[in-house]
């Protein structure tokens, strides 16, 4: 069966639009829930980092200081952001107030502003994702340096429920309900997946009886405020919808409350009215075979009806059933059959006219009988694909199907004829040639169509670009961040193509030369991408590909330039002259140091006036005494072996305080020579981090001068392996560079190996080949490479 769907188009504007809710009027209970769900769930999604921006406006106090439920803190807008906490009013952070963890971090719920916070994260980390409840003697949160937590854990004292829940405080109960009730409204066809002591597992309720009973407890306790009056505003003004609990409170009452049979009206009172179908609209009930029916629904819904809704028809053919529906019946929305049946061929027309008392809708009917089987219109027509249309009019075969066949200059393609659905009525053909005119012919039990004719359009260029992660960048001021590998995929180009960003994030195609634009060979199958710029700040920018007037994807990415070195240990502070176990306080932190100590007067340090000498017993170590913020994306150091000790190796072992607090390799130093060498780890760890070296073998040696950048989100763990080395062409030679000891081989087009052979740690080798297309192995991974 053909259905269609006649619905009035609902506009919005400025504050609450005109007729922004119009199309939920006369409905009451799960019906309005879910029209709700259409009027509210379409929204602008904000990115998780925009929250932060978007809190400047919808959650600020009028002195500009950031609004706290969490705790009595009037927090600074950027310098107060977590980070990491120990007592309430370290930071403030963004609080799921519906967690997270019960949609499974889903977009685009995980960003939605309506539900999220800003909070004290000492506080958001006591509630963590225990649902809202009410519990009596809960636990609060110590206050500290004046600071006033608010809330309370415990067992809950709410009817229906005795686990651990987490009570705000009263100002806000009535706010956090309505950012339930919005959430069951706005995802409403997606909340039945959720998972979660207050959520019953469907679309309606959506709550558990105990969680309803709270929530509209809390509803009508702490009614609407001018805070959430113009927090819906703020919102609006960026996602482009609304919580409608709050612009009309009474809704959670129609819906879940005591009124929810009661038909909700803005204003409270209803003018009778038809409001589906739209009045003068068209229904096309589309071609059929002569004496083969085909039918086709329409909404009718009505507000405030008093008289019953006859349904008739004009027009040869034309009929609708049911001819009459109750008031109570339109009033909830209904569904009327209008069926269209021929006798002869040829173009038809009709009428369905819809009355009520003196109230009358009428649509345009029309329809085409013809002999043979109905085909086309062909849709969605590519340079390698169309979808074959047809209209179903009964006679299957016992499967219900019907036969598609496809043919280039008279011939079956590969793979038809082939049976399809015939109640689908489309059906997907792939795997085209471009530029090519096909026929297909669709068959039931005992008719044909007519042969419908396509030509596949021209190839389309095309070009995208693919990356592991988030592009998020973070250097230091007129330092470089480290670089992100972009896979470049160009279709039906042959021309070089033009990539641009904005300052100060730069491209480049072998890693040396770095610009803010770049002329791409269309045989290129990568790009890099950094930032580096003199002025500290956070910056965002997009790459933008053009060939000629065409513009192709574009890929955002932002990053933070830092005013100074994110960490640098540089050992110039006074220390104890001894081997012996101790403290030492540097430039960069607190250390734990075994088996080290200062000796300036004999000494030589890589840079400035002292080092740390270590390892007299063979079992040296220093460590970071406590975690580093920002955490470590690399970190490297200068060593030298001591007078004539024998060469010293060192494991180089990082830990996340935040995860697993155990310490994991880096990789391996061999400290071989009298002169300093600088050497570089990947540590790749969120902060708050902690680094440690431990000499597993050799004597004593030289340390100085620890520099470490900030972690980067560049590298996912599953993707790191792949980028701990590279190859591209620079200067018309293979490169290849390794941030970790491997073993490489080179294989030209046919097969051939060229190279085979070990790339050190933070090397490089370059290879003189022949101009041509390169493959670049490593254990499971490959590159390609194209020399000019």
């Amino acid at each position: 069966m053909f259905v269609a769907a006649l619905l009035c188009s609902i506009s919005s504007w400025a504050s609450q639009p005109a007729d922004y809710y119009q199309s939920c009027e006369g409905l009451c209970g799960k019906s309005l829930l879910v029209e709700l769900s259409d009027v509210v769930g379409p929204h602008t999604v904000v990115s998780y980092n925009g929250l932060w921006s978007l809190y400047q406006t919808s959650d600020t106090y009028s002195n500009g200081k950031i609004w706290d439920m969490y705790s009595t803190k009037q927090w600074t807008y950027k310098s107060e952001q977590c980070g990491t906490y120990s007592v309430v009013g370290d930071c403030y952070n963004r609080e799921h107030s519906f967690p997270k963890s019960w949609f499974d971090d889903a977009s685009p719920m995980v960003s939605d502003a309506f539900h999220i916070y800003p909070t004290d994260g000492k506080v958001n980390g006591q509630r963590s994702n225990y649902p809202y409840g009410e519990c009596s003697g809960g636990t609060t949160l110590p206050s500290s340096g004046g600071i006033k937590a608010l809330g309370r854990l415990g067992s809950c004292t709410f009817a229906g429920y005795s686990g651990k829940v987490f009570e705000p405080d009263d100002e806000y109960k009535g706010d956090f309900a309505r950012s339930y009730f919005y959430m069951a409204a706005a995802y409403n066809s997606r909340i039945s997946s959720w998972s979660s002591p207050m959520l019953a597992g469907n679309n309606f309720p959506c709550f558990s009886s105990w969680a309803v009973n709270l929530l509209l407890k809390w509803h009508r306790q702490d009614p609407v405020s001018q805070k959430e009056l113009d927090r819906n505003e703020a919102v609006y003004a960026k996602q482009k919808n609304r919580n409608p609990f709050i612009d009309h409170p009474e809704l959670a009452e129609h819906i879940w409350g005591n009124k929810s049979t009661v038909a909700w009206y803005e204003g409270g009172e209803a003018t009778p009215e038809i409001v589906q179908p739209v009045d003068g609209n068209t229904l096309d009930l589309g071609t059929t075979v002569t004496n083969i029916a085909r039918s086709a629904s329409i909404s009718v819904r009505g507000i405030a009806l008093t008289d019953n809704v006859t349904i008739t028809t004009t027009g040869t053919g034309f009929s609708a059933t049911p001819a009459t529906l109750s008031a109570a019946a339109a009033n909830n929305s209904a569904t009327a059959q209008v069926t269209f049946l021929p006798v002869a061929e040829g173009t038809y027309s009709g009428k369905v006219v819809i009355k009520s008392g003196a109230l009358q809708t009428t649509v345009n009917l029309r329809g085409k009988a013809i002999a043979t089987l109905p085909a086309g219109p062909v849709t969605s027509v590519d340079d390698h694909s169309f979808m074959a249309t047809w209209s179903y009019v009964g006679d299957a075969d016992a499967n219900g199907e019907y036969t598609l066949d496809v043919q280039l200059n008279g011939e079956s393609l590969d793979a038809f004829p082939t049976s399809v659905r015939a109640a689908d009525e489309a059906f997907y053909v792939e795997d085209l040639e471009p530029s090519t005119t096909y026929t297909y012919t669709i068959a039931s039990a005992h008719l044909v169509s007519e042969p419908v004719s396509v030509t596949t359009l021209d190839p389309i260029p095309n070009i995208e670009f693919y990356f592991d992660g988030k592009l998020s960048f973070t250097s230091m001021v007129g330092e470089p961040s480290e670089a992100a590998e972009l896979l470049v995929l160009i279709e039906n180009i042959d021309e070089n193509i033009n990539l641009a960003v904005q300052s100060p994030f730069q491209l480049s195609t072998d890693k040396t030369n770095w610009s803010t634009s770049l002329v791409l060979d269309p045989e290129a199958d990568r790009v890099y991408l950094r930032m580096m710029g003199d002025n500290p700040g956070t910056f965002t920018s997009s790459l933008v590909a053009t060939v000629g007037d065409l513009v192709f994807d574009q890929v955002e990415f932002e990053g933070t330039i830092l005013a100074e070195v994110a960490f640098y240990e540089d050992f110039e502070n006074e220390g104890e002259g001894s081997y012996s176990t101790k403290q030492y306080t540097g430039s960069a932190g607190v250390w734990n140091i075994v088996d080290g100590g200062f000796w300036p007067s004999s000494d030589k340090a890589y840079n400035g006036r002292q080092a740390i000498r270590m390892g007299k017993s063979g079992k040296a170590e220093i460590a970071l005494a406590n975690g580093y913020a920002s955490g470590f994306g690399n970190i490297s150091f200068w060593a030298a072996v001591y007078g004539s000790d024998a060469d010293a190796t060192l494991e180089v072992e990082y830990c996340n305080e935040s995860t697993d607090n155990e310490w994991h390799s880096a990789g391996t130093a061999t400290i071989n020579s009298k002169t300093y060498s600088q050497f570089t780890f990947r540590i790749n760890a969120a902060g708050p981090a902690k680094i440690r070296l431990r000499q597993t073998a050799g004597k004593r040696f030289m340390l100085d001068d620890i520099e470490g950048t900030p972690y980067s989100s560049l590298v996912p763990d599953n993707v790191a392996d792949y980028h701990r080395w590279d190859a591209f062409c620079r200067d018309g030679q293979l490169v290849i560079e390794a941030i970790d000891t491997i073993d490489a081989r080179v294989i030209a087009l046919d097969g051939i190996e060229v190279w085979a052979g070990t790339v050190n740690a933070c090397g490089t080798v370059a290879l003189d080949l022949t101009p041509g297309l390169y493959i670049t192995v490593v254990d499971d991974f490959a590159r390609r490479v194209l020399i000019k």
